[in-house]
């Protein structure tokens, strides 16, 4: 039997009864997991594969380690796929011992590859995917390889939900440490990150510890936020869960880009005018998938609006959705089509699947702006995306995002709505025309933002800029975390953001 597996469970049955924030102690059971001797070579210490830069593999596992194809030029001289909490600590003892700086795969989700770094070790986690659901309490403990879909379903058989990637494969851990903009983000608690209760983080001295808002406060506040620049291995997160939605309605309306203004000004009067804020509300702007590539904008470019519904019956999904089917989006529309029942699994088929431009794998650059100006934001993107390089360039807008200042988290804004501007292409000799596309996007929407998205800005190429990462965090938050990371990992045993190492 696993020792660790059976503390495991023993903590969890101490969870069942006891108050949730009460509750953290009993679950840290670290202090029996030490690192190897210094003599002991890592190899031999670590179950997981170890892969060093001069194995025949070693480039084919560098490339898996980011999601799309257009892989950075950076080379790590180990890469660690850890089976275990042990592993992770182990890595990072001997990463210390060794003077190689440490990066972590699912600890970040930006589509910059931030685990790629040169020379780094990298301790990749995705294959760490422990689910425990405590129904009573609404708690999922879970391990950061964990994935959108593999949550949902574990969660809805117990009633219950969490706002999840719109996209199945995407990892849990670096999701809602950068922020998180999920499904139903406006009923479950806002961003992901704001339903992280603890976390258990490996630290740069090889110790595991909790944070929580009551055990190590200021690691709590950092792993709420900070995305791929923070300074620790998280190997367990706790996140609150939320009732299911028994009904998933959407309602979806097209338009010719041309007639955007149509979209936003009735999309803000609805607002005025009714009570939606239980409304997922996204506006995509993309080229017609039933259009050559080659067409005219004014005939291939559309607007794609589609408002969503989560709630406890078909009556009050249908209540949600009526103030959309009354306006003039329904009226004015060249193509509807409203009241659409789903599952979530058809949510990501239909929405975010492979064969749309939301969710193909190909290569890919993105930035954004967290704003509360979201309409404006899409009207000076709208001439852009006319002459975006390829069909499957996009920008996509989520309202209702509600954001407001929080002490407990360093993804703190008062914000309204993201606008994420999309390059996605298939050739890397089209590497420079794409990420000019992009770079000349961020002064048209930048002027909109109250901040930025961390999970999506572009830190890498022409299109990209280390100041973006500062620009993810009002100033005092970005002084705070600099000041915690010096406090953690004064050795500089973790990579910081792309462009600040």
């Amino acid at each position: 039997m696993n020792p660790e597996s059976n503390a495991r469970r023993s903590a969890l049955r101490q969870l069942i009864g006891m108050t949730a924030l009460g509750a953290w102690g009993a679950l840290r059971h670290g202090a029996a997991l030490g690192a190897a001797p210094a003599g002991a070579h890592p190899r031999d210490a670590i179950r997981g594969r170890v892969v060093a830069r001069s194995d025949a593999d070693y480039e084919l596992w560098r490339q898996s380690l980011v999601w799309h194809r257009s892989k950075p030029a950076r080379y790590p001289e180990y890469i660690v796929r850890a089976k275990s909490e042990q592993d992770v600590i182990e890595a990072v003892a001997w990463a210390a011992r060794e003077r190689l700086r440490v990066s972590v795969r699912s600890g970040g989700h930006n589509a910059s590859g931030a685990c790629l770094r040169d020379g780094a070790l990298v301790i990749d986690v995705s294959s760490l995917e422990e689910i425990h659901i405590d129904a009573e309490r609404r708690i999922a403990s879970i391990q950061p390889g964990v994935r959108s879909e593999q949550l949902i379903a574990t969660a809805r058989a117990h009633g219950l939900s969490f706002p999840v990637p719109h996209c199945p494969s995407v990892g849990l851990s670096g999701f809602t440490l950068g922020g998180g903009i999920g499904w139903n983000y406006p009923q479950c608690g806002g961003v992901a990150t704001f339903s992280i209760l603890a976390a258990e983080i490996v630290l740069a001295d090889g110790r595991k510890v909790l944070a929580s808002p009551t055990e190590n406060p200021d690691l709590y506040w950092a792993v709420r936020g900070s995305g791929p620049g923070f300074f620790g291995v998280v190997t367990r997160l706790f996140l609150q869960l939320y009732p299911l939605a028994n009904t998933i309605m959407a309602s979806s309306y097209i338009f010719p880009l041309a007639e955007l203004g149509t979209v936003t000004s009735t999309l803000e009067a609805i607002r005025a005018q009714h009570d939606v804020s239980r409304a997922e509300l996204i506006a995509l702007l993309m080229h017609h998938p039933e259009v050559p590539a080659d067409a005219d904008p004014e005939r291939s470019k559309i607007c794609f609006f589609t408002a969503f519904a989560f709630e406890s019956d078909e009556a009050a999904a249908r209540a949600v959705l009526q103030p959309f089917a009354d306006s003039a989006l329904a009226t004015r529309c060249v193509m509807k089509m409203e009241y659409q029942p789903f599952a979530y699994e058809g949510l990501y088929d239909r929405f975010f699947g492979q064969d749309d431009s939301a969710g193909k794998m190909a290569r890919y650059a993105v930035d954004n702006v967290l704003t509360n100006e979201g309409g404006k934001a899409l009207h000076a993107l709208a001439d852009h995306l006319r002459n975006a390089p390829g069909k499957d360039c996009h920008v996509l807008a989520s309202f209702n995002m509600q954001l407001r200042p929080r002490a407990d988290a360093c993804f703190s804004w008062e914000a309204d709505c993201f606008v994420g501007c999309y390059a996605i292409w298939d050739e890397a000799k089209d590497d420079p025309v794409f990420f000019d596309w992009l770079a000349r996007s961020v002064p048209l929407m930048d002027p909109f933002a109250v901040g930025h998205y961390v999970n999506e800005v572009e830190g890498r190429g022409q299109a990209g800029h280390p100041e973006r990462f500062r620009g993810c965090f009002t100033a005092a938050n970005w002084e705070r975390l600099q000041q915690l990371r010096a406090q953690w990992d004064p050795a500089g045993v973790f990579h910081h953001y792309l462009g600040h190492s």
